[in-house]
């Protein structure tokens, strides 16, 4: 008799984050999973209940990868954060397109967004109460989460120095409308 084949869940969630970085969510399957490992599906189902059970792994193992590549202060994650986008074009969209989340509104998105590091930061950049800080970095991080969405899709092509720019421009702009709404 063969030995058996030891499989275990990181190395199952590892193989599926292959399968989702090179061809995407809609790709993963229990077979397709179990394939790349040389396996049976018995294996997979050892040690996940279901497939869903799998996705929640995924979508964490997902965002540990994307917190490593953005470290970094707030002007540099958000050009990494659409770096990102642009160099795991597959695991972006999983992580951020997918329907993997429900909001309540937009603040309850911004604050789910952001780490506070960052909103003290930009507190201290803009001199505003922090509750228009956190609008401040809503208004920013939804241009650059659209220009993230289309480079995604391998669609654009934007340097590291215009995605700089365009946060800081927008940061300065929504400052300076929130400084002047104050003042009336």
């Amino acid at each position: 008799m063969p030995p058996a084949i030891k499989t275990d869940r990181k190395a199952i969630i590892n193989a599926v984050m292959e399968i989702v970085d090179e061809s995407g969510w809609s790709a993963v399957s229990a077979r397709s999973v179990a394939e790349r490992l040389g396996i049976s599906t018995q294996p997979i189902y050892r040690e996940f209940a279901d497939m869903d059970e799998v996705r929640r792994a995924a979508i964490e193992r997902g965002f540990e990868i994307f917190t490593e590549y953005i470290a970094d202060g707030a002007l540099g994650q958000a050009v990494k954060y659409v770096e990102f986008a642009a160099a795991k074009g597959n695991l972006f969209n999983f992580l951020f397109r997918g329907k993997h989340y429900e909001y309540t509104g937009l603040d309850d998105l911004s604050r789910k967004l952001v780490s506070e590091d960052i909103i003290d930061r930009l507190e201290e950049i803009t001199k505003l109460p922090r509750e228009k800080v956190y609008r401040v970095h809503l208004c920013v991080w939804m241009a650059l989460h659209g220009l993230a969405a289309i480079s995604a899709d391998n669609r654009v092509a934007v340097s590291g120095e215009e995605i700089a720019l365009l946060a800081k421009e927008m940061t300065q702009g929504l400052a300076a409308l929130y400084k002047t709404e104050g003042a009336k």
